[in-house]
């Protein structure tokens, strides 16, 4: 095998360790972390070039053998400068996913104490967050104006909550005003990694919400929320 072959081959495992790498959702790969995998890529980039190079030394002169060896050495700085900059990258990947993925909740680097995660406000002016309810996935609007976790009759329904056994009798504030509601408690929702039990929330008694307004019920269980421009983070 010519040695433009195996330079090829490696450059192409390296490029696919990467993408896999900026392209993963779960923070895993072929089902290992992140950064178990980016170490397996690299260790495995300088054993693939280890080994050819001495195969290649076996049949090459010396000058031959310097641009080889010149040649691989720049592939390792690439590596080597990958795996340097692993989280910087799972950094930056996350924040592309935030801006191309409408609704996504994407986790930032942990500062050892808490967790934080990073959403971008929708082109309609609201941030959208991807999340579930009870195990339903579901999108949720943060509103800062509700008192609770607000949701319309469909929307209830479409969770299992047998609306027809509420009682309409309180009153819930959102952003559209004051709201007829049936109080009602959501066994587990799920933002990111964050997961609050045992929640207060409302079903409202109108039609066309379309979404479920992320209130203060659940927003007050953060330690912290900040609006920094067109982006939030929420920390744990």
């Amino acid at each position: 095998m010519r040695d433009s072959s195996l330079l090829w081959i490696l450059l192409a495992v390296i490029g696919v360790a990467l993408l896999a790498l900026l392209t993963s959702r779960d923070g895993s790969v072929a089902g290992l972390p992140d950064g178990q995998f980016a170490q397996l890529a690299y260790y495995g980039a300088w054993g693939v070039g280890i080994g050819a190079s001495l195969f290649l030394l076996r049949s090459v002169r010396l000058g031959e053998a310097l641009r080889h060896a010149a040649i691989w050495a720049g592939v390792f700085l690439v590596t080597i400068a990958g795996y340097a900059f692993a989280p910087e990258l799972l950094a930056v990947k996350n924040r592309m996913m935030a801006v191309l993925v409408p609704g996504s909740v994407v986790a930032l680097p942990s500062d050892g104490e808490r967790r934080q995660y990073m959403a971008v406000r929708g082109s309609d002016g609201h941030f959208h967050l991807s999340g579930t309810v009870d195990g339903e996935s579901v999108s949720f609007m943060v509103d800062t104006g509700a008192s609770v976790i607000a949701m319309d009759r469909a929307m209830a329904q479409s969770l299992g909550i047998d609306t027809d056994a509420l009682s309409f009798s309180d009153f819930v504030q959102t952003a559209n005003g004051i709201a007829r509601s049936a109080p009602v408690f959501l066994d587990s929702i799920r933002i990111g990694d964050i997961e609050r039990r045992n929640i207060r929330a409302a079903v409202t008694d109108a039609e066309g919400l379309d979404t479920i307004l992320l209130g203060m019920s659940f927003l007050n269980t953060l330690t912290s929320y900040d609006f920094r421009g067109d982006t939030l983070i929420l920390t744990d």
